[in-house]
């Protein structure tokens, strides 16, 4: 037989998990997502319906990351930099604007603020590729001014989906970055062999 104490410590703590506020939702999700092991992810200008980019992660560091067009393709591992040039991988120096290039799919400086004070507002629910999803928006600062809406996936506790809307190197855009695949063993970002 269960304690009647047992009984009343649950039924008070289930409610309050159940009405965690949007932004702490949002943190666990931000947080479970840093912690991921590798993804897939596409992103696509919203507007225009144009896909950008494909990329591939795994963790610490290591992007694979093809443009839309098939143009580009560039190898990210730390601080080398390999890039597909008439038809031979090229080891470059580190671009300079990396970090906003990789901040599109995975960025710590949202998690912080999440910590600190960012207003969340939540949306209600929505499907994401047969995927129920919780829907937030919130305002980001850094790595630039965005306005930004969060498709968190019911059953993993994993964003899905995000929008973000803004300036980006002076051109106002929104941008939908898709993620799948999460901790998938079959991703493997390498270097190209010389």
């Amino acid at each position: 037989m269960t304690s009647p104490r047992i009984l009343l410590a649950l039924a008070l703590t289930l409610p309050a998990l159940a009405t965690a506020a949007p932004r702490d939702e949002v943190h666990a999700a931000f947080t479970r997502f840093l912690a991921a092991k590798s993804f897939r992810a596409s992103v696509t200008d919203a507007n225009k319906g144009q896909q950008l980019s494909t990329m591939e992660f795994v963790a610490p560091d290591r992007y694979h990351i093809h443009n839309g067009q098939g143009q580009m393709e560039q190898i990210l591992i730390g601080d080398d930099a390999y890039t597909l040039i008439d038809g031979e991988r090229v080891k470059l120096p580190m671009p300079i604007k990396v970090g906003r290039i990789v901040s599109q799919y995975r960025n710590q400086q949202t998690l912080d603020q999440l910590a600190r004070d960012l207003a969340v507002t939540a949306l209600g629910d929505e499907t994401v590729d047969g995927k129920a999803t919780k829907v937030y928006s919130y305002t980001v600062t850094e790595p630039a001014k965005a306005d930004v809406k969060v498709w968190i996936d019911v059953a993993s506790g994993l964003p899905l989906q995000f929008e973000s809307s803004g300036r980006f190197m002076g051109v106002k855009s929104t941008t939908r970055v898709r993620y799948y695949d999460f901790d998938d063993p079959t991703i493997r970002v390498t270097a190209p062999r010389d």
